[in-house]
């Protein structure tokens, strides 16, 4: 299968390529709850080492085409890349596994839009005056929304963010 591969940090840099395929590493949350920005085209595929059911289910209901798990083989992860090409949704044995697990609605898919473009910026280092001036709103909303977010994702500081954002369930203390 041909192939070629392009760095691409800036989602916005996406428009200047014609792609089949985009890989995207969980590590990087979408923004705006879109995987790929409007202007891009392609399947994307979602990568990662430990998908969890929230994570899974997460990138699956914001458009993922295809989950592939590390801890699977490259048999399986061509299966999968296959199987998108084909026009199938498709995920590697662990990744289902995690879909399969996932019994309820938790974590990172409770957050409304609003809270996940909130807990974005303040994973990005945004302070909230700072969030409150881009969103339009005050200081005190934003600590609300805040506070709303750590309780959704069962968290109780900003160290812990990061990490539920990009695992879907709590830290490990």
């Amino acid at each position: 299968m041909p192939c070629r591969t392009v760095p691409i940090l800036d989602p916005h840099e996406l428009g200047a390529y014609s792609f089949r395929l985009v890989f995207i590493s969980t590590r990087i949350p979408p923004t705006e709850g879109r995987i790929l920005p409007k202007h891009c085209s392609g399947d994307p595929i979602v990568f990662d080492d430990n998908f969890t059911p929230l994570t899974a289910v997460w990138w699956k209901e914001r458009g993922a085409k295809g989950l592939l798990d590390f801890r699977d083989g490259p048999d399986e992860w061509l299966n999968c890349v296959n199987q998108v090409l084909d026009g199938k949704l498709s995920q590697t044995p662990t990744a289902k596994s995690a879909l399969d697990a996932n019994d309820s609605k938790r974590g990172l898919q409770l957050l409304s839009k609003r809270e996940m473009q909130v807990a974005q910026l303040l994973v990005r280092g945004y302070s909230a005056e700072e969030v409150a001036k881009k969103n339009g709103t005050t200081e005190r909303t934003i600590k609300n929304q805040r506070k709303s977010i750590y309780q959704k994702l069962k968290i109780v500081r900003s160290t812990q963010l990061a990490w539920a954002m990009g695992n879907g369930a709590r830290a490990p203390r």
